[in-house]
């Protein structure tokens, strides 16, 4: 077995909502990780690739919203960072789902590490400054992001 990642304090983007949500990100690639390992078959990891897919565009909507709101320079450098790992992460499971291999199953899990841990530490560590002593507002906004109507 694999070591679970875990969540790390250094980690932390400043806003603890965003910070939430990369522990349920780290939480899915736990999941493939465990599914991979315990050898499930594609039918059982597809609905960890959906939940991810899924929860990585609810997490880029919170987190380029918080970056819009303190006017955050690289946004758009990072919104297509979002786009890249997502379209990525569609064609992995698209594959998976025609090859389930052990060996695709460790570059799959090897590349979410790695884009995970380097996206966190990396990217959204670029905007920690400028989020920096207003958690308190952006937890209100991401709460009423929230409310809003779907669109």
């Amino acid at each position: 077995m694999r070591e679970a990642i875990e969540w790390a304090p250094d980690m932390s983007v400043g806003v603890d909502g965003l910070d939430d949500d990369h522990k349920i990100l780290i939480q899915c690639l736990n999941d493939f990780i465990a599914a991979t390992d315990n050898d499930l078959g594609a039918l059982a990891i597809d609905p960890i690739f959906g939940s991810l897919l899924e929860y990585c565009a609810y997490h880029f909507s919170r987190e380029e919203a918080v970056m819009e709101a303190c006017g955050y320079a690289d946004l758009d450098a990072h919104k297509k960072e979002h786009i890249a790992l997502a379209k990525h992460l569609l064609e992995c499971r698209e594959q998976y789902m025609l090859s389930s291999t052990k060996e695709f199953s460790n570059e799959v899990r090897k590349f979410l590490e790695t884009w995970l841990r380097g996206h966190i530490l990396g990217s959204d560590h670029a905007y920690k400054e400028a989020v920096a002593g207003r958690n308190a507002d952006f937890a209100d906004m991401l709460y009423q992001w929230e409310k809003r109507p779907p669109q």
